[in-house]
């Protein structure tokens, strides 16, 4: 089974480390990790291309969604969950804060105050209990509290998923 680790991991100094870790998460399901960034590409072109095509090439993604530059998910990393998903590829997602986004928005300077689900530039926050946007927290297969956790789920049902494909 080739699953394909999408992430903002890239972007950090211990991306060998994070690799290996999945390596030896994954080796005991029998999921083969796919990465970006595993070719060295300077050009954006080829390196969008590079990944979009590893995605084709894998049964599921698993996708880190912690925040990235901000209250959201990395936007690359979205972009990857919705090409995987419209492919027909199964998506699970992990986070470590699993509170429903109003809740975390409110912690936040700008976000809305304890009543109101007004941000402080006065877009509203969806109010779903879900601790994404709806438009991923309703289309991946599951959100989990960690990578070991995402990985764990993903080998208990990737059989299921794929016949359901």
């Amino acid at each position: 089974m080739l699953v394909y680790f999408a992430g903002p991991d890239v972007f950090f100094p211990t991306y060998q480390t994070t690799m290996e870790t999945i390596r030896a998460l994954t080796k005991p399901h029998g999921i083969v990790p796919i990465f970006p960034g595993e070719s060295v590409l300077t050009d954006g072109q080829a390196i969008a291309d590079s990944c979009m095509r590893q995605i084709d090439r894998s049964d599921g993604v698993i996708a880190n969604l912690n925040p990235f530059h901000g209250q959201e998910p990395d936007s690359g990393t979205v972009f990857e969950c919705g090409y995987a998903i419209a492919k027909g590829k199964w998506v699970i997602g992990y986070l470590s804060d699993l509170r429903d986004a109003l809740t975390k928005l409110r912690e936040w300077d700008q976000g809305p105050g304890p009543n109101s689900v007004r941000c402080q530039d006065g877009s509203d926050v969806e109010n779903f209990n879900e601790p994404l946007n709806i438009m991923l927290a309703k289309t991946v297969k599951g959100l989990y509290a960690s990578v070991e956790e995402a990985i764990k789920a993903s080998a208990a049902f990737i059989p299921s998923i794929s016949s359901n494909l």
